[in-house]
């Protein structure tokens, strides 16, 4: 059985697009609010990575609380949004884009600690 990860194109397809988001949103930042970037990118690929994996851990694990930790919550839903865009411009299917998006989304909103922005 494949994760959810692995059929929209693995670690791989996850980190390109988290990439091709923050370079499409770049240019409209001040630079203050972008000063973040690099750390933003790498807690969403590895939160993206981990919601959607085949992992045995309970769905609202303390790596997910713990990644959730340093996502800005304004990037994290403009992310959602923008991949499940890229999802639909490749093709895949409606269905498994929605699912994608809401396991993602279901199970940021739902992590233990509170959220706050990356420092």
């Amino acid at each position: 059985m494949s994760s959810l990860l692995d059929e929209m194109g693995g670690h791989q397809f996850v980190h390109r697009t988290v990439c091709e988001f923050y370079q499409a949103i770049g240019k409209h930042l001040a630079p203050s609010d972008s000063s973040d970037h690099a750390k933003q990118n790498s807690r969403q690929v590895q939160f993206l990575s981990h919601a959607l994996s085949a992992q045995p851990e309970p769905v609202y694990s303390s790596r997910a609380s713990f990644l959730a930790q340093g996502l800005n919550p304004a990037l994290f839903e403009a992310l959602l949004e923008y991949l499940q865009a890229r999802l639909e411009e490749l093709e895949m299917s409606p269905d498994l884009s929605d699912k994608l998006v809401r396991t993602v989304g279901e199970l940021y909103e739902n992590c233990d600690e509170p959220l706050s922005m990356a420092s």
